[in-house]
C-alpha cells in the first residue's frame, strides 16, 4: 500500500501496481493464446503473437515503473513529477475519463505542442488520494 500523501503537499504520490499488472499479464496470456487460437497463415500468427507480446510487455512495465511519481491537480493546472524528479506543470484539456478503478485525462505542456495523456489505476495511489484525484477531476469536469 502506498503512503498517503504529506498534508502539507499537494501532491499525490503515485506507485507501481502490481495486482493491475498481473490482471494485464493474464490478459496477455489470452491474447497471446487467441494469436494461435484461429485460422490465420502461421507467419501472420507469429506477428500478431510478437505485436502482443510487445505491447502487453510494455504496459505491465509501465504499471511496475510509471512514467509520473507524483500528482498534483489545481483547477485546471496538473503538476507531474517524473521518475528523475522532473517537474512538469501544463493546462488539462478535454473530459477526464473516471472509474472506480481507472482514471484517465489529457493535458497541454506549455513545452510541448500536442497534449499528453496520463493514466492511473486504483492500485497506484492510495485509497485517500486516488478519491480526491477522483473528486478534483469530477468538479473540474462539471464546469
Amino acid at each position: 500500500m502506498h503512503a498517503t500523501s504529506d498534508r502539507r503537499s499537494n501532491e499525490w504520490p503515485v506507485g507501481p501496481s502490481p495486482g493491475t499488472a498481473l490482471a494485464l499479464s493474464g490478459l496477455t496470456l489470452l491474447g497471446l493464446a487467441a494469436a494461435f487460437a484461429n485460422g490465420l497463415p502461421l507467419l501472420v500468427q507469429i506477428a500478431i503473437a510478437l505485436l502482443v507480446i510487445g505491447l502487453g510487455s510494455r504496459s505491465v512495465f509501465r504499471l511496475f515503473r510509471p512514467v509520473a511519481t507524483g500528482l498534483a491537480i489545481d483547477g485546471e493546472r496538473i503538476h507531474l513529477r517524473d521518475r528523475s524528479g522532473e517537474r512538469s506543470t501544463g493546462r488539462l484539456v478535454g473530459t477526464p475519463f473516471v472509474s472506480p478503478l481507472y482514471v484517465g485525462f489529457r493535458w497541454r505542456d506549455r513545452k510541448r505542442r500536442l497534449p499528453r495523456a496520463l493514466g492511473v489505476f486504483r492500485g497506484q495511489l492510495s485509497e485517500p488520494d486516488f478519491r480526491r484525484l477522483c473528486a478534483r477531476l469530477r468538479q473540474r469536469g462539471e464546469r
